[in-house]
């Protein structure tokens, strides 16, 4: 498992928040935002350019594309 940095378009509320499905808390979306977030990249699949990522703080899964994610390997020891 490597650490990463990627960058998803979330749901958010008026605080900049994850919200939607992303959020226990019962406000509206206020539209949607790139966040960059910390995780750790799971798998990866040289042939779509795609990542699957696991998000650090929160332990969500997604699919990132290889563009946006950057990926920290001199922390690999560190975790």
């Amino acid at each position: 498992m490597i650490p990463c940095t990627y960058t998803k378009t979330f749901p958010v509320d008026e605080w900049d928040r994850p919200g939607g499905f992303f959020s226990l808390a019962d406000v509206p979306i206020a539209g949607h935002k790139e966040l960059t977030r910390e995780g750790t990249v799971l798998a990866r699949d040289t042939s779509t350019q795609l990542y699957e990522v696991e998000d650090y703080e929160k332990g969500w899964v997604f699919i990132v594309p290889m563009d946006d994610v950057v990926l920290n390997e001199e922390e690999e020891t560190q975790r």
